[in-house]
């Protein structure tokens, strides 16, 4: 017990620093001078964005504990309070059906605040999993604890293996092998500044720790070992479906780790592996001259999933988090339930005639879809049968799912033993639908989400009831402000089933290749790569054409089509307007110019400027002429329709 219990306080050091880059922002000076949009010299005609969230941009502070101050964080934060005072309100009752949403939510919250329970269940929920891992004297047993760490744990040190609709036959479910997850990212473990350095300095003070002898030289070459890996990992956003849909039979895979897929309880059958290169390096690494490293590995990767379950005495040293108790607790509910969480809050906060009005306008959004496919200039009539089959066959997904979610999990006796259970019941759950028919209407993230989603594997979307707030649709608004707002994420959405990636997939969601090499998909792919990669934001950064060009396809295509509804001056102002209030963002300069590195989406003025100087009604609206900052001169303005 005394050397698990060392193992987890040592690994602090390897496991908060680790887990996800950090970026240090220095707050912005205070300037109490009060600017007006003459003052600070912004125009409509040479910035819309600026102009329309000029009170945000000039005006508002962006709180200590946020790095950005949008309307999605805004709203998220709103849903946040919302979510908190269930639950409040749940574990301040009682006499809930064993087994229902009530019961588990309330239980698990009472766990967190159990200090007395908790350390004196301590770590022995984990023992079974560091006994495994300890007990391993080869690689082939380490590899046989690996599956069971899966599998009862939740935990994936190897590859996980997940079911997903396969992406040649929507039809059916098929299993699949990811990359493996490695502490850092695989830029930042072999271009990060010093990364791997202080990878070995950490992980040999958590050998020394232990008492192992010549931690230092262990350290390095378990690290050795991960940079390895790192340099044999593809990056998956790059690979087209041909790369990564590598089917392998059970005869073709390396012996460990179809042993691996066994030890899951998943026999012997056909798997998808999405990158080859790394799963055979892996499995060259898996040998017992490197036993040591991957039951380091195992440890680390087991004790930091669960640093947030164990006893007050040792998880306060693995967190950083110094929020309270109270706000610990409420967290690790929306974590570990956030489905049973999701449909508590479907349940009490769905509006059904803002429901209705949404699926109405998503209607009329899709209609508008049709027509403007139909009368395009620049389709083939191939291509446009193949989009009007697309926007015919199209599923909508509006405000929570048909049936509310159930897992298989428990939530019993303490918080570390539910939290086993949740997660083990995660995994087992998904392998469940190997024997089930993938459906449209399926979801895949729970009604509090503030986001929306395109899964062209469905040619499908969903909107969650989280975005029927405030800026993206208010019920005392008109039908063209929430069209310009809400609507216009969900025109979006819908975009992306044409872009460059989603128009590959048939109405049916199937992978065609075939159809990547239409020339208007290639035509629009080169088009809006040059245009956005010309654009640049703080006068210094250009965005990436390239990494950007599929969400400014749809960015692009969406409002392309939303204007299309109205003719209307008075109408398109409140669309325009909308459209950029919804991206209003005060956030920190080091963070735009990390959003621009990293991110697939532009950055806010860009998704606003942009787009709207694409959109030939933005200038007849507005007069914006030849010697205004927003105009773009007809033959460069990027039509997706």
């Amino acid at each position: 017990m005394r050397r698990y219990v060392s193992v987890m306080l040592a690994s602090v050091l390897l496991l908060t620093g680790c887990s996800a880059k950090i970026v240090q922002n220095e707050p912005k000076p205070i300037d109490n001078t009060v600017y007006t949009r003459e003052s600070a010299g912004i125009r409509l005609e040479d910035d819309f964005y600026g102009y329309m969230n000029f009170d945000l941009l000039y005006g508002g502070k962006i709180p200590a504990n946020m790095n950005e101050l949008s309307a999605g964080q805004l709203v998220n934060k709103k849903i946040e309070v919302i979510l908190s005072d269930e639950i409040l309100t749940i574990a301040r009752g009682e006499g809930y059906r064993k087994g229902s949403d009530e019961q588990k939510i309330h239980d698990l919250y009472e766990q967190f605040h159990d200090d007395e329970k908790r350390e004196k269940v301590g770590i022995e929920p984990l023992e079974k999993g560091l006994a495994s891992i300890e007990g391993a004297k080869t690689a082939a047993e380490i590899v046989r604890a690996c599956g069971m760490l899966y599998t009862e744990y939740g935990v994936a040190v190897l590859p996980a293996v997940y079911v997903s609709q396969d992406h040649f036959d929507s039809s059916r479910y098929s299993l699949c092998l990811g990359q493996m997850e490695l502490f850092y990212s695989t830029d930042e473990l072999l271009n990060g500044r010093d990364s791997a350095d202080e990878l070995q300095r950490q992980m040999t003070e958590l050998l020394e720790a232990v008492g192992t002898d010549d931690a230092d030289t262990l350290a390095y070459d378990t690290v050795t070992m991960l940079l390895d890996i790192a340099k044999s990992t593809a990056d998956l956003n790059v690979k087209t479906m041909e790369e990564m849909h590598n089917i392998r039979k059970p005869g073709e895979l390396d012996p460990l780790i179809a042993s691996y897929i066994e030890t899951l309880g998943l026999g012997r059958r056909d798997v998808i592996v999405y990158d080859t290169e790394q799963l055979d390096k892996i499995c060259s690494l898996l040998t017992d001259e490197n036993l040591a490293f991957w039951k380091v590995l195992a440890e680390c990767v087991l004790i930091c999933e669960y640093k947030d379950y164990l006893p007050p005495s040792i998880s306060e040293f693995l967190s950083s988090d110094k929020s309270s108790d109270e706000e610990k607790a409420k967290s690790v509910v929306k974590k570990l339930l956030s489905d049973e969480v999701g449909n508590i809050y479907a349940q009490k906060y769905l509006d059904a005639q803002i429901n209705a009005a949404v699926r109405q306008m998503t209607e009329d959004i899709i209609a508008a879809y049709r027509k403007v496919i139909e009368t395009s200039e620049v389709l083939s009539e191939n291509e446009r049968v193949e989009c009007l089959a697309k926007i015919n066959h199209l599923t909508v997904n509006i405000g929570c799912p048909y049936e509310e979610y159930h897992s298989s999990s428990t939530v019993s006796g303490s918080l570390l033993e539910s939290a086993v259970s949740i997660k083990s019941a995660a995994v087992k759950d998904n392998f469940s639908k190997l024997d089930k028919s993938p459906q449209p209407t399926d979801w895949y993230m729970p009604p509090q989400t503030v986001n929306a989603v395109c899964r062209p594997k469905s040619n499908s979307i969903t909107i969650p009831m989280a975005l029927f707030n405030e800026p993206y649709f208010d019920v005392n608004a008109d039908y063209y402000t929430n069209l310009g707002g809400l609507g216009s994420v969900i025109a979006h959405e819908i975009g992306h089933d044409f872009d460059a990636e989603g128009i590959i997939y048939d109405e049916y969601g199937n992978y065609r290749p075939e159809r990547k090499g239409s020339n208007n998909t290639n035509r629009l792919s080169d088009e809006i790569a040059a245009y956005f990669g010309s654009r640049q934001v703080m006068g210094t950064f250009y965005i990436d054409g390239e990494r950007t060009k599929v969400e400014n396809a749809a960015d692009l295509g969406g409002m392309q089509v939303i204007v299309s509804m109205t003719d209307t001056s008075d109408d398109l102002k409140r669309i325009f307007k909308s459209y950029a209030n919804i991206w209003a963002t005060l956030s920190f300069d080091t963070d735009t110019a990390e959003h621009i590195a990293e991110d697939v989406h532009s950055p806010a003025e860009i998704r606003v400027n942009a787009v709207l100087s694409c959109i030939d009604k933005f200038y007849e609206v507005y007069g914006i002429t030849e010697t205004d900052g927003m105009y773009v001169p007809p033959e460069k303005r990027v039509r997706v329709w």
